[in-house]
Formats: structure tokens, C-alpha cells, sequence
């Protein structure tokens, strides 16, 4: 336990014992225990490295501490001695992962202006706001590539812009998982040295890292060693070669002491700590938590855990800012209201109204939207195209009798691509930025309404322009009647049936791994466009499977067409033969079984279809944020 006095200590333990078992990454189909009487404390002030061989438990000890992972967990975890209220410690805490997951399309300051929007209190002035940015990024040393794209900047300024990113809000835990990971070794110690500053600024920070060099190694205040799931080790890292000295283990002379901690030179080194820990487990209820702290309190009797006042942005020595006076103002400790602590710039009357998170989100997806130039150039010309092959096949085909057919299958074929050039644009929104909301959401950057509904409003104006360029082309290039309620109609039936097509790529995206998406997505269009009535009339059609046809958004659309360019009473169809049998075009429309057809009705079917869609499409990807969370 972290036994302070003072509320305002950052301090995280992990009381024992800690066990956790689960399916798919974590165990096989069997539960299976990962972390085994695991306990320990985590400092304010200090850079903790959690080390260990592979399949240590490195990773889930690390999903534990940061609450992603809260389902088969045995034990407790308490912040300043108190049970840790997970929601109050997500919003005091930030978790940057091992990938830095990044908006390609957006600049560097652009991501930070975003970030401060959805994140410091909504009444923060402008001026503030951009105050926070330059400040941040003149100390994260990211001022001269502001201006630069995230999807051009090095490995190394990425992991700084993530880190960045998250100290918008000034957060006094920060957990990294592999931070160094892909750096090179330059900008390995850079990003270290980083969080060294930030933890000298009051901050507990906690990394997981695999083989440091000793020169980065040292950088670190503490050691948690794990091995076989159990705490091997936790003290300071300038105290591990003495301990393991104790357990008659020697460190080569200039052999790096990280790779020696981990385990590096075989198993055996494992076994023989583990067999220590359990037999001082066996000897003293607190296990290797007196044997650490006894071998590594030489030079420590009077280090205090109490942080030296509120998280500072960097170095102690540079002095106080009013990005500090302003945002870390709820760190300071409170007489009067002793939990005060626990609220952080997320207090629930600072964490935004929807519309704000709404209004943030969807001017930052536009911009992503608009700035995928070689998409929207694709989407562009192959409408142009698509629509002066199809004008010129079907030329004056619209007021020919004797093309009525030819007629039908233009209009057909027009909402075939609506819904294939939808569909297949938008399956991939949710698996391309699914790193993006991840990071984002379980920071509590923003609800996930105000994420889905802004993302899938962002690719609206997209939706409307690219089906109405199509039917402008199409409709006078085939010679379609002249009258503009029928050509409103043609271009709303377009339009409808590209929304839908929308919210199913959207559904089956949020659903569906990517591979699996981009196959499924076409798959499902076989049987909707198979029962639209332009194959095989509905009477047609075996009554066992008739219902289908009640699920074919593509025959809603279909027949409103067709009714829309021949039915409202319209005049006869010019003739260029002897006879022309469907010259009075309500018998093409009887001859197809597409008679009385209401517009309006059909209309709404649509509308169900798609509201259906979206709303399916974000319970998919709510469950698929709470299945990382598992």
C-alpha cells in the first residue's frame, strides 16, 4: 500500500494478489492465470520500467494498472490508499501504446488544436488554447515540423506527437507501453529522457520496455521485474545487480545490466529468482516486497514519495507557466474537499457538452475527408466516367419505346454503382482509424456517439454530390422526360440508396476484420439486388422466398424509379417502328410489377432500412471498444 499522508501523491499500487485470466490474446480456450501474487507501488515523481522475457505478463500487468483491462481480474488496485474509481483514474490518466496510431492527413499542429479543443474545458479561451500548443510543443521539441503532415514526420517525432497529444490536459499518471519500440538509438534516448522530465515534473510514469541499453536503462528510477507472471524484482534499477548478487547471481563485468535483469542469460537465472520469491513469500506475507526494499534502501532513508507539488509540462527548473496555472489548477490539494485530487481537467462539468465533441470531431473528419485527395479524385472521376459510358450506351434510350428494357437496365445499373462505389468507400472507415478511436476513446477524449455520429456525417456532402453528378450526367444523356419532379426523384433515389449503402459498408466495417470486410461487403449486395424485381418479377419470385424482397433496399429504389421516369401519367413514348408495344408506358410498368407504386411510401422504407443500419453499426462498434477493453 502507499501509505502518504498528503492527498495529492499520484501514487498507484497494485495490492496482492493480482490474477487474471481470458480469452483470446491473454490464454488459450482454457482460463489460465497470467499474473501470479503480483503486487507492488507505483511513485509520483519516478520513471518505473516493467521488464521481463516474453509472455511475462509485461502487457497485461500494464492493461490492469491503465483499466483497459477489467474482466477476469482477481485483486484490488488503490490510489492513494483508496480503492481506485475506475472512471475518476481513466480521466486522470492516459495510456499511449505501442503503435503510434495517428491522423495521416492532419499537421502536427492541426492534431494538437483538435486535441486541446476536445479535451481542455470548453470555455477555454483561444487564446489559452494556443498558448497550451506552443508551449507543448516548443518543449517536446516539435515547433519546427508544426506545419508538417503526421503521415511525413520521423518515428521518433511521431512517439513525441503522441505524447504531446496526451499532455493536453496535463495528466499526473501516464503509462507507455513499449515506447522506444521501431526508435532508433538516438531516438530511443531521446523519447527516455522525455519521460524522465516528465516523471522529474511530478508525473508517475510507467513503461514497459524490452532490452534497453545500459545507457537508457539507467535513465529509469525503479525496476518491476516480472518473470513466469510474478514480480521478480521492484526497486530501484541501481539496486538490481546487488540483489541478484544476494541470490548468488553475478552480473558479468560491462555486460548491460537491463539485459541481464531480463532474464537474457537463460531460464535458470528465472527459476532461481522465482524460487526466491517464493520462499521469502513463504517466510513474510509482503513476499520479495521486503527483500527488494531492503536491499535498495541504501541512499533512499530520506526520499519522500510525496510529489513536490502539481504535474509540471517540464523540467522542475524552468519555473511555473500559466498553461500550469490554468490546466493543473485541479492537482492542488484541497482542505476542504479531500477527493479533489481525484478530479482532473476531465471533471465531468469541463469534459464538454456533446455538441462540442460533435462539432470538434466532425470539422477534424472533414478535413481528413477532404484531404484524401487521391480517394476523392478516384471517387470523382470514375463517376464522370462511369456516367458519359453509361450516357453514351444508353443514348436517347429514355423516350424510345423500343428500348425500354435497355431503359430499365440503365436506370438499374445506376443505383448497382451507388451502392458498390458507397459501400466499398466507407467499409473501411472504422478499421483504418480503429487505433485512432481506441487511443482517443479509452482516454476519454471524447464520448463514442460523438465520435460515430461525426464520422459518419463528415462523408455526407460526399454522399450527395457524387450521386447527383451521376444523374445529371445519365438522366439528359438518355433522353429521360424533361420534367424536374422526375429528375428530383431519379437523383433522391440515388442518393437514397447511397446512404444506405453507406451505413452498411459502415456496419460491416465496425463488424467485420478488415480482410473479411472488404469481401463481405459485395457478397451482401447478390441477393438484395437479386430480389429488386429487374432479374425476376416479384410474382415470380417462389413465396417461401418472397420476404426477401421486403429486405431489398435496392427494390424500394428500383421501382420508385422506374415509376418516377414512366408512371405519374405521362404522355406515350415516341415509336420509330410498326408497332411498339410498350408505347403507353403503364404497360411497361405492369409488364415489370411495378403498378401503384408510392413514392412516398417507399421512401420511408428506405429511411427504416437506413436508420436500422446506423444504428447497427454503432452498437458494432461499441462492442468492439468494449471487446478491447475485455
Amino acid at each position: 500500500m502507499c501509505s502518504v499522508k498528503r492527498q495529492k501523491n499520484a501514487c498507484v499500487p497494485l495490492a496482492k494478489p493480482s490474477s487474471v485470466g481470458g480469452f483470446g490474446p491473454y490464454v488459450s480456450k482454457q482460463m489460465k492465470s497470467i499474473l501470479k501474487d503480483a503486487s507492488g507501488i507505483f511513485k509520483p515523481g519516478e520513471l518505473t520500467a516493467i521488464m521481463g522475457p516474453s509472455g511475462a505478463g509485461k502487457s497485461t500487468l500494464m492493461n490492469i494498472l491503465a483499466g483497459y483491462k477489467t474482466h477476469n481480474v482477481q485483486g484490488s488496485i488503490s490510489v492513494n490508499g483508496k480503492s481506485r474509481d475506475l472512471t475518476q483514474f481513466r480521466k486522470m490518466s492516459c495510456y499511449i501504446m505501442q503503435d503510434d496510431v495517428l491522423l495521416p492527413h492532419l499537421t502536427v499542429y492541426e492534431s494538437m488544436k483538435y486535441a486541446a479543443q476536445l479535451k481542455l474545458p470548453r470555455k477555454t479561451p483561444k487564446s489559452q488554447r494556443e498558448l497550451v500548443i506552443k508551449e507543448i510543443l516548443d518543449i517536446i521539441g516539435l515547433t519546427e515540423c508544426q506545419n508538417v503532415k503526421a503521415s511525413s514526420i520521423s518515428g521518433g517525432q511521431r512517439k513525441r506527437l503522441a505524447i504531446a497529444l496526451e499532455l493536453i490536459n496535463n495528466p499526473p499518471i501516464m503509462f507507455f507501453d513499449e515506447p522506444t519500440s521501431g526508435l532508433d538509438s538516438a531516438s530511443c534516448y531521446s523519447c527516455v529522457a522525455l519521460l524522465k522530465a516528465l516523471a522529474q515534473g511530478g508525473r508517475t510514469i510507467i513503461a514497459t520496455i524490452h532490452q534497453p541499453s545500459a545507457r537508457i536503462f539507467e535513465q529509469f528510477d525503479s525496476l518491476y521485474l516480472l518473470g513466469g507472471g510474478q514480480c521478480l524484482y521492484r526497486g530501484p534499477t541501481r539496486s538490481v545487480v546487488p540483489f541478484v548478487a544476494r541470490q548468488g547471481l553475478q552480473c558479468p563485468p560491462y555486460h548491460n545490466p537491463a539485459d541481464f535483469a531480463s532474464g537474457d542469460y537463460g531460464d535458470q537465472w528465472i527459476a532461481i529468482l522465482a524460487k526466491a520469491t517464493a520462499l521469502s513469500s513463504d517466510s513474510d506475507s509482503s513476499g520479495l516486497a521486503n527483500d527488494c526494499s531492503d536491499g535498495a534502501s541504501e541512499g533512499m532513508e530520506d526520499r519522500s514519495i510525496t510529489p513536490p507539488g502539481k504535474p509540471k509540462i517540464f523540467k522542475p527548473d524552468v519555473g511555473d507557466s500559466n498553461y500550469e496555472k490554468e490546466v493543473a489548477v485541479t492537482l492542488i490539494e484541497s482542505e476542504a474537499n479531500p477527493k479533489y485530487i481525484m478530479k482532473s481537467v476531465h471533471d465531468d462539468s469541463r469534459l464538454g457538452l456533446f455538441s462540442n465533441q460533435f462539432f470538434t470531431l466532425l470539422r477534424r473528419s472533414f478535413l481528413c475527408v477532404s484531404r484524401d485527395m487521391m480517394l476523392t479524385h478516384l471517387r470523382f472521376a470514375s463517376t464522370v466516367l462511369v456516367g458519359l459510358l453509361i450516357g453514351a450506351i444508353y443514348h436517347d434510350a429514355g423516350n424510345d419505346a423500343s428500348k425500354v428494357f435497355n431503359n430499365a437496365g440503365n436506370l438499374f445499373f445506376g443505383l448497382l454503382f451507388m451502392v458498390f462505389s458507397s459501400m466499398m468507400s466507407t467499409v473501411l472507415t472504422f478499421p483504418l482509424e480503429r487505433g485512432v478511436l481506441i487511443r482517443e476513446h479509452l482516454n476519454c477524449w471524447y464520448s463514442l456517439k460523438s465520435y460515430f455520429l461525426a464520422r459518419t456525417c463528415a462523408d455526407l456532402p460526399f454522399q450527395l454530390f457524387f450521386p447527383l453528378l451521376y444523374v445529371a450526367i445519365t438522366y439528359y444523356m438518355t433522353d429521360q422526360p424533361q420534367e424536374a419532379f422526375r429528375f428530383w426523384i431519379v437523383a433522391a433515389m440515388h442518393i437514397s440508396i447511397s446512404l444506405v449503402a453507406q451505413s452498411l459498408g459502415l456496419l460491416i466495417g465496425a463488424a467485420c476484420h478488415v480482410q473479411n470486410a472488404v469481401f463481405i461487403g459485395p457478397i451482401t449486395t447478390i441477393p438484395i439486388f437479386l430480389f429488386a424485381g429487374f432479374f425476376v418479377t416479384l410474382k415470380a419470385v417462389p413465396a417461401y422466398l418472397r420476404w426477401v424482397s421486403w429486405l431489398s433496399y435496392a427494390r424500394y429504389s428500383f421501382q420508385s424509379t422506374l415509376t418516377a421516369v414512366y408512371g405519374f401519367d405521362r404522355d406515350n413514348l415516341k415509336c420509330n417502328q410498326a408497332y411498339c408495344h410498350f408505347k403507353h408506358p403503364k404497360k411497361f410498368l405492369e409488364q415489370i410489377d411495378a403498378v401503384d407504386i408510392d413514392v412516398v411510401q417507399q421512401s420511408l422504407c428506405l429511411l427504416s432500412i437506413l436508420v436500422v443500419a446506423r444504428i447497427l453499426s454503432y452498437y458494432a462498434l461499441r462492442l468492439k471498444i468494449m471487446v478491447e477493453k475485455q
